[in-house]
């Protein structure tokens, strides 16, 4: 949906745009938690068994 909108602003204003998302989005992954995909016995995988 972002990209779609980036695509869409005239080329300067997504430049600017852009260089905001990067940087939050840069954020957003150093404060990631990794979450293995092997470990089905972590508190994510059994969340996940719950919504279904």
């Amino acid at each position: 949906m972002l990209e779609t909108a980036l695509h869409a602003l005239p080329k300067k204003s997504a430049r600017e745009l852009r260089v905001l998302v990067l940087a939050l989005d840069a954020k957003i992954t150093a404060r990631a938690r990794t979450v293995r995909v092997d470990a089905p016995d972590s508190r994510w995988w059994r969340g996940m068994s719950e919504v279904r």
